[in-house]
């Protein structure tokens, strides 16, 4: 699923940034912020230098961003200057004080946006979010001088959104009730199920859903990749899916996979065409029991990794579905023994690799080498020179922290505590060979899960309360109000390394939130507030996994 610094990206690629502030560690993160968000990145320590560089007629600036103090030209100055030759470029003030009369001099310099210091990744972000809607506006403007310009706008936007609306109603048919949610075992050992979905096209042949029984640690998933001409093999796919999902949901208490798989045959064979295949793999993951069915309809082998370190095939195929299917073998496996498994179709597996081979040759090393879902497919990434077809994966892993613990901590949730777990996490990453940009991001991702612990966690303070106690300017009052309550609650935060990757379970005294608002997260609603910290902290670790309740998040990076 592409994360929301890709979809900034569809607008910002073309787009110029130039930002301007005096301290070089400020500047530094900036570059890691921008440079793989914008085509071109300038910098400037003060406001004569950016001056400078916005005169120069070899640069095209699309976006400003600069702090209020500075030497030599504080941020108004040089606004100021700006606006006598500019008055439409968006420009985004970074501040430490609200005074009145340098709020009321930028509003009168039509300042775009105001960034509160401290600066986090996630206020930065929403700033540019807010500010290149402007330009393209501007742009959009531009290009209306001529009608046939706008009306050829208008049928490439309406595509567009035909385009977005097919895909969105895909996302939506898939379920995944395991979205960012683990299945905790005891305290130790934990189950986390991930997966990988990006169609080739709009209109995809491929689709999962991974469902969770009621009241229950055991799993319900598949995945279907459909063959045949044109949009009709997306249309099979999607029947399918709707179809046994329908079922799943009615027929969950008394759930039965052969049955279930045999009413799906009853009715699929009425809706596909002669020319019409359909390869599949069905399973049902009993977490307390230690064992697995699988029903593989011509699809990749499911492969597992035993604790000894053996990569092992776990299914034998059937044969792929057809308007005259019949019968099928269920194959039962032991997975006390197993570390990871991982079913997948074969877009995966016949993509092209540098090498001028299929990926097919180094798919189980891959696996047997990954420690999550995310390592794997950035060894499948530098394998592969483009994805040739739609591509799908499931990964299951059975994590065990015992024996693995690094150090444990406790904080009270204040303000002042938060800032020495951030203290003490950047200690931990110095024991790395971490570059800055490296242990930035890990900073941030960090950031973003410990205040939410802290905020909505054991303080109790909406989302929505949040954001309208920040537009209010009483959130520092407000805070230092429920800190008062709630300040003696604890945050424990428990960190381990296992195999080169460094995990950490954050947790809180607070009653939690419910994680199902985190599966809007599949469809990227970027406009959305809820989850929108996590979804930033998603780029920066290679899982994050809360419990059931919400009031503990597992998450970790492969750093060795």
């Amino acid at each position: 699923m592409t994360s929301i610094v890709d979809e900034l990206k569809k607008y910002t690629h073309n787009l110029s940034i130039l930002f301007v502030d005096d301290a070089s560690d400020i500047r530094q993160m900036y570059h890691f912020f921008f440079d793989d968000l914008f085509k071109n990145v300038y910098e400037a320590e003060d406001g004569v230098e950016a001056l400078n560089i916005i005169k120069d007629k070899t640069k095209s600036i699309d976006l400003i961003l600069t702090d209020q103090s500075m030497p030599v030209m504080n941020g108004i100055e040089m606004i100021r200057e700006v606006r006598k030759h500019n008055q439409i470029i968006p420009i985004i003030l970074v501040t430490a004080t609200k005074e009145h009369g340098d709020l009321i001099d930028a509003i009168n310099l039509n300042v775009t946006n105001f960034v509160e210091k401290p600066i986090s990744y996630t206020s930065i972000m929403t700033a540019i979010e807010g500010a290149i809607q402007r330009v393209i506006v501007n742009q959009l403007v531009q290009k209306n001088q001529e009608q046939e310009l706008e009306i050829l706008k208008y049928k490439n936007a309406y595509s567009n959104y035909q385009e977005a609306s097919a895909f969105k109603k895909q996302l939506n048919i898939i379920k995944n009730d395991l979205y960012k949610q683990r299945i905790d075992i005891n305290d130790d050992t934990h189950i986390l199920i991930d997966h990988f979905y990006k169609p080739k096209d709009i209109l995809s042949g491929d689709t999962y859903s991974i469902h969770r029984f009621r009241n229950s640690n055991k799993l319900f998933f598949f995945i279907i990749d459909a063959m045949g001409k044109g949009i009709s093999a997306s249309v099979s796919t999607f029947a399918s899916t709707s179809f046994i999902n329908y079922y799943f949901d009615k027929h969950q208490n008394k759930f039965d996979l052969r049955k279930m798989l045999e009413t799906y045959l009853d009715f699929i064979r009425f809706e596909i065409l002669e020319d019409e295949i359909i390869s599949a793999i069905f399973g049902v993951f009993d977490v307390e029991h230690d064992s697995m069915e699988l029903v593989n309809f011509s699809m990749p082998p499911v492969i597992g990794l035993t604790l000894s370190g053996e990569v092992k095939k776990l299914t034998t195929t059937n044969l792929p579905i057809t308007a005259y299917s019949e019968g099928f073998r269920i194959n039962k496996i032991d997975t006390s023994n197993l570390s990871k498994v991982m079913l997948y179709s074969d877009g995966l597996t016949e993509n092209t690799t540098i090498d001028n081979t299929q990926y097919l040759d180094y798919v189980e090393q891959d696996f047997k080498q990954a420690s999550s879902k995310n390592e794997f497919m950035k060894l499948f990434a530098n394998k592969v020179k483009e994805q040739e077809d739609d591509t799908t994966l499931i990964y299951i892993e059975k994590f065990k922290l015992c024996n693995f613990n690094l150090r444990s901590y406790i904080y009270k949730s204040t303000m002042s505590q938060v800032d020495k777990a951030l203290e003490d996490f950047s200690l931990i990453l110095d024991d790395f060979e971490l570059s800055i940009v490296e242990k930035m991001r890990l900073e941030s991702g960090f950031t973003e899960l410990i205040m939410n612990a802290y905020e909505h966690g054991n303080l109790h303070i909406g989302s929505n309360q949040k954001q309208k106690l920040m537009e209010n300017g009483n959130y520092t009052s407000f805070l230092i109000s429920a800190e008062a309550i709630y300040g003696d609650k604890n945050i424990m935060v428990k960190y381990y390394l296992i195999n080169g990757m460094l995990v950490l379970n954050i947790s809180d005294e607070g009653e939690g939130f419910d994680t199902n608002i985190l599966k809007a997260l599949l469809i990227r609603d970027i406009t959305m507030f809820h989850g929108r910290g996590i979804a930033m902290s998603d780029n920066d670790f290679d899982f994050i996994m809360y419990n059931d309740i919400g009031n503990s998040v597992l998450f970790g990076k492969k750093i060795i």
